[in-house]
């Protein structure tokens, strides 16, 4: 996955992707796979926005039965047995619990007769695609069965529990970068840390799409990419990046909401718990209450997810020291029993995501995606736009996407990414755990080389999780910084730059106190 900004310049595309996140990625990778040439630029690392926020779950889509939403629930079942055939090394099947209180709509009836649908749909799916599935059945339990299995909740006034199974993406930072790796060996062309300024437009017609305005943030330098179409999978970027392409006749409003996900030092239990937060949701079954659902990830506990509405008109994705004490005080609200406090808290994951707001309500996530033909709407032909709210169904909203290009241009590929495998690339390694200094040494090269890898929070905070977790010492902290800094002629300004970049992205005020003190030591 090379970074080769000559052949960018120089050759005519049928598609350039503008995004890097999961679902650019899997635009890239569904129309490379069709035998289309394609490029993707990212203006900042591979997965480092609202891709990077994810509660690291392939949701089945059982959430959605409690909005009568069928549809959603029956594609990101789909999407989930995809997900567990095409990629097993990085998706695996994950076992959910639910607590049960009282016997009316929040009782164990209630709940089973949710979960009993949502096995029904799961059969469904697996016999229309011709899957057959090996894991346990979702089941209700007793109170008894359910404390076994949740401690801490002796105190519930419990009626029972429910349980289903879902799945979690472990390495979901590697999973895109590994979309974009098989997208390059089909002859993709990917380079990171290049913005598309604006789209560009045909000298003979200046309603035909001809590529877009690029430029290299690495070295200021500006260059064309020629290409048929243009695929807009920018995320929080999608309205500002069409509005400001200097066509009056394009336009496109955006809501947002900001989302986050806490990674917490609490152990994991062996299961995911999903609990009601005191928060009101839009659900049409249950409307008083959304979910908080606590995962183990790595060992520990991830908890999410909390939306905000965004105020103002800059894509601002960061959190303060006020958006986890608010989070960790809304959910011990309804969890009391784990102890959560704001000193637990190692990394809170956060993004901006497409939102929908009436006046006067609170700000919640889109329910559904939406490709946007500008041919169609604006009469632009050759671009199109994607306002995407889910990681489940990535890829079946690229599938869609690559499906209206090629209707567009009267042209017919199928698609190849719903059987095709995701290979487990070796030159992407992960985990760093046990390594001597000259393999860590290794490791950095390998993802500065292979992965285009070029500030220190692309190898610290998405080429691997060990800092995320508070597993790196200082000592393997100062390696990754000083080979990164030979490799990249860092200056001492730069490096200290980086170091300060990546320990403002940690929650935990013990960790990067104790970080910085051993860091000074060591220079």
């Amino acid at each position: 996955m090379k970074r080769d900004l000559s052949e960018l310049s120089t050759r005519q595309f049928d598609l350039v992707v503008v995004g890097g996140g999961v679902l650019g990625a899997s635009v890239a990778r569904d129309a490379a796979l069709r035998g289309l040439s394609v490029a993707l630029v990212e203006q900042a690392d591979f997965c480092s926005a609202t891709s990077h926020n994810s509660l690291k779950t392939i949701h089945g889509g059982i959430r959605y039965l409690q909005h009568l939403n069928f549809k959603r629930a029956i594609e990101s079942i789909r999407e989930q047995q995809i997900f567990l055939q095409t990629a097993p090394h990085l998706v695996q099947p994950m076992r959910f619990l639910m607590p049960a209180y009282g016997f009316g709509m929040r009782g164990p009836a209630a709940l089973g007769i949710g979960v009993a649908l949502y096995e029904f749909l799961n059969a469904c799916v697996a016999l229309r695609d011709g899957r057959r599935l090996k894991a346990p059945k979702g089941r209700v339990m007793g109170a008894k069965r359910y404390r076994e299995m949740v401690p801490g909740m002796e105190d519930q006034p419990l009626s029972g529990g429910a349980m289903w199974m879902d799945a979690q993406v472990s390495l979901a930072d590697k999973a895109v970068l590994q979309m974009l790796q098989q997208a390059a060996e089909y002859g993709a062309s990917v380079a990171n840390y290049v913005t598309a300024d604006a789209p560009l437009f045909r000298e003979d017609d200046p309603q035909v799409i001809a590529g877009v305005k690029a430029r290299d943030i690495r070295s200021g330098t500006c260059f064309d990419i020629q290409a048929r179409a243009v695929v807009n999978a920018t995320g929080p970027w999608a309205a500002s990046w069409i509005n400001g392409a200097g066509e009056p006749q394009l336009t496109m409003q955006l809501g947002l909401v900001k989302s986050m996900n806490l990674v917490t030092r609490k152990p994991a239990l062996p299961h995911g718990v999903a609990v009601r937060s005191n928060r009101a949701s839009d659900s049409k079954v249950d409307s008083a209450n959304r979910m908080f659902f606590v995962v183990p990830w790595q060992g520990k506990t991830m908890i999410g997810t909390t939306h905000v509405a965004h105020e103002g008109a800059e894509v601002d994705d960061r959190v303060g020291p006020g958006d986890v004490a608010d989070f960790v005080e809304e959910f011990n609200e309804v969890y009391p029993e784990l102890g959560l406090t704001p000193e637990d808290v190692l990394y809170s994951y956060a993004g901006l995501a497409p939102a929908m707001q009436e006046e006067g309500a609170e700000a919640v996530p889109l329910h559904e995606s939406e490709i946007i033909d500008h041919g169609v709407v604006d009469g632009i032909v050759g671009l199109f736009s994607i306002v995407s709210v889910k990681w489940t169904t990535a890829r079946l909203v690229a599938e869609q996407t690559v499906d209206q290009l090629l209707g567009a241009q009267a042209k017919a590929r199928p698609c190849q990414t719903r059987s095709v495998g995701l290979p487990d690339y070796e030159s992407m390694p992960h985990e760093i755990a046990g390594m001597t200094e000259a393999q860590l040494r290794a490791f950095v090269r390998q993802h500065v080389d292979g992965t285009q890898a070029f500030r220190l929070s692309d190898v610290l905070l998405r080429r691997t999780n060990d800092l995320v977790l508070g597993a790196m010492s200082a000592q393997q902290f100062e390696v990754v910084v000083s080979e990164m800094a030979a490799l990249l002629g860092w200056s001492e300004e730069m490096r200290s730059e980086e170091i300060s970049l990546v320990l403002e992205r940690l929650s935990n005020a013990a960790q990067k106190a104790d970080l910085s003190a051993q860091m000074d030591l060591i220079s």
